[in-house]
């Protein structure tokens, strides 16, 4: 599908999409940074609560892609993007559990807000390159639970929302499943995101980290996440059969074979415009999944979430 010499409306509404997301990424951050000093932070974090939903339900599998390429390409902006990484993946996997709408809410306002008690400080720790400190150490201990006590002082009243925020680093099998979820989604969105000291895992390692249970037992949980994102999420890249390299799209049917787009041919070499693919499709398999980092690709963001929407007039 070729670019038009005329300008594209799909172009340019994919365009405002991403700038969008952005605008909420750069609100939501403020709020965390400095929730004391903000007026009204519960309206304000509500309303970007409410916002992020609507675009969510809008196209579930373009803003996958986009807060995963966000979360696993840059270690900038840390704190607020492994926040909504973790929001959108437990807002969907918490629908395919049956979770009612006031626990998927409250469950949505915790993920955004687990870690405002270290905002700063997860953003400090994601360019550091040598361990915490002992005063970073007992920052990080006790963040969970002064992260409630925060919340508290900014006037939060729902229950379950501080109680999720104050459990989401305890170590117990008979935590609510709303808590359950959320530990899974903080460890998975954790591993696929770089730091300084170490790249990000790519999106298998990680899955087959949520799938395990203090690494022996298969977690429900973990296999909820990993059945309703995909083994490879979209923004996810992989190396398909024949060594080109694609960056993934569009969910299917089948967790294992996503729509996805090429981005490099089997030689290393940027395509001059991306082909769209359905995995499951002889000789479109994939061979593996890649650390995002590794990729060195300039996409086009807007062009390629056009052609995720192409993939929903497609057949498998």
């Amino acid at each position: 599908m070729p670019f038009s010499a005329q300008p594209d409306p799909a172009y340019g509404a994919m365009r405002d999409w991403m700038e969008h997301w952005s605008e909420l990424e750069a609100r939501l951050a403020a709020l965390l940074l400095a929730p004391h000093e903000t007026h009204d932070f519960t309206a304000r974090l509500q309303d970007v609560h409410t916002q992020a939903g609507a675009l969510l339900d809008l196209d579930a599998d373009a803003t996958l892609y986009w807060l995963f390429q966000l979360a696993a390409g840059s270690t900038v902006g840390y704190s607020a993007s492994h926040a909504m990484v973790c929001w959108a993946l437990c807002r969907l996997t918490g629908k395919a559990l049956s979770l009612e709408a006031a626990d998927l809410h409250s469950l949505g306002l915790a993920a955004l807000t687990m870690n405002i008690a270290m905002t700063r400080l997860q953003d400090d720790l994601a360019e550091q390159t040598t361990a915490p400190t002992p005063e970073q150490s007992a920052a990080i201990e006790t963040h969970a639970a002064r992260g409630a006590q925060w919340l508290r002082e900014l006037g939060v009243a729902d229950a379950q929302w501080l109680h999720i925020v104050e459990q989401h680093h305890l170590d117990d099998t008979d935590l609510p499943v709303a808590a359950r979820l959320l530990q899974t989604v903080d460890r998975y969105a954790a591993l696929i995101s770089p730091r300084e000291s170490r790249p990000g895992r790519c999106v298998t390692d990680s899955g087959r980290y949520a799938l395990m249970h203090q690494g022996h037992a298969v977690d429900d949980i973990g296999h909820a996440l990993v059945r309703t994102v995909g083994i490879c999420p979209p923004g996810s890249f992989v190396r398909l059969e024949d060594d080109r390299i694609a960056v993934v799209l569009r969910r299917s049917d089948r967790p294992g074979e996503p729509w996805a787009a090429t981005v490099l041919d089997a030689r290393g070499i940027p395509v001059a415009e991306p082909t769209l693919i359905h995995t499951g499709h002889d000789g479109n398999g994939i061979a593996a999944a890649l650390v995002t980092q590794t990729v060195r690709v300039r996409l086009n963001h807007p062009r390629l979430l056009q052609l995720s929407r192409v993939a929903l007039t497609q057949a498998p």
